[in-house]
């Protein structure tokens, strides 16, 4: 019985550390994102610094949508306006029920970046999330 014991704790032991190892910067590369009216789904996205990420956008609104990516460091004051235009690092337009697989290079700088859609009044409705860049 005491072998017995002693060999599960050994295989316990053994399995602790490779779970730990396979979560390590196992941020994903391709990220589904739903838009809404007026929402993304999800509104919070973590991925690896420099890397070359590959959205697949779905608009399941009525309405035009956009993925816009601001500027580490910028955030869009009470609207998305002409001042906004200057702050952003990248975006995409998706029109009703179109879907689509569209790739871009992460930034290299860690931090906290927000994504909105610059479409007149769906960021003031709540269309906006958080992406986390992380080192990899």
């Amino acid at each position: 019985m005491k072998k017995i014991g002693l060999l599960l704790l050994v295989i316990i032991a053994s399995i602790i550390p490779m779970t730990a190892c396979g979560r390590r910067n196992s941020y994903s590369t391709n990220i589904d994102v739903t838009m809404v009216d007026y929402q993304y789904e999800p509104n919070e996205i973590d991925i690896p610094a420099g890397q070359q990420i590959t959205l697949n956008l779905t608009n399941n609104g009525a309405v035009h949508h956009e993925f816009v990516i601001m500027k580490l460091g910028t955030t869009v004051g009470e609207s998305f306006g002409d001042e906004d235009e200057e702050n952003i690092y990248w975006e995409q337009e998706v029109e009703p029920g179109q879907q689509m697989s569209v790739a871009f290079t992460a930034p290299s700088e860690p931090g906290v970046y927000q994504f909105v859609c610059g479409i007149e009044g769906h960021y003031t409705a709540g269309m906006k999330g958080t992406i986390r860049v992380v080192a990899p």
